[in-house]
């Protein structure tokens, strides 16, 4: 609840659009898009002013943003690896099935703090340190951030890969349906199969 308003209160402080920001964008928003830069609501990121100096009302959101993360990632590395010690020790006293579940479980935990440093803070911290190398740019940053929206579905994937049980129940599920299309298609091909009638000759004189 802390990281999240100071995310959102702090970083919509430090990138509001200044007059800078506006004259900064302006002739880019008109030749691109043929928009006045002014009349558009949103956040801008200027890392430098005109003689090259940090502003640092806009840097604050920079640094602001990397000590959440920093913060969130020293606690997630901190308890893997004495989750990782701690089950080695614990698990041998389990059967051999249910220690073979706790290390799928454990699979599972790594795999899903992976998955949203991919799809989540991969393209934001793109997006908050390049600003600082002043470079002259046109990047499509707008089919990377649709990543963000992959992370729900990838997370309760992973989870029906990863643990056999549900990769078992998925694959029964995947193979049921699969034989249900087949017998559908097979008996719609049977249904418009053409017939023909013959007859015999003795009725074909008549």
């Amino acid at each position: 609840m802390v990281f999240a308003f100071q995310m959102a209160f702090l970083s919509t402080y430090f990138i509001q659009i200044d007059d800078y920001s506006k004259k900064y964008f302006e002739l880019e928003m008109i030749q691109k898009f043929s928009l006045d830069f002014s009349d558009i609501s949103g956040f801008a990121l200027v890392a430098y002013d005109t003689n090259g100096f940090i502003r640092w009302r806009n840097v604050c959101c920079t640094i602001n943003m990397t000590f959440i993360m920093m913060f969130q990632y020293s606690i997630i590395l901190y308890c893997a690896v004495r989750m990782y010690f701690e089950m080695e020790s614990k698990v041998q006293i389990l059967s051999p099935s249910l220690r073979n579940l706790h290390r799928q479980f454990y699979k599972t935990l790594l795999l899903q703090v992976v998955t949203p440093t991919v799809t989540l803070f991969a393209p934001v911290s793109v997006l908050i340190y390049l600003p600082f190398f002043d470079l002259q740019l046109d990047l499509p940053f707008g089919i990377s951030t649709s990543a963000l929206g992959l992370y729900p579905a990838l997370d309760a994937l992973i989870v029906m890969y990863v643990v056999q049980d549900y990769r078992e129940a998925m694959n029964n599920t995947f193979k049921r349906v699969i034989n249900g299309l087949h017998i559908l298609i097979s008996s719609v091909d049977v249904g418009m199969t053409p017939t023909a009638t013959f007859r015999s000759p003795a009725v074909f004189n008549s």
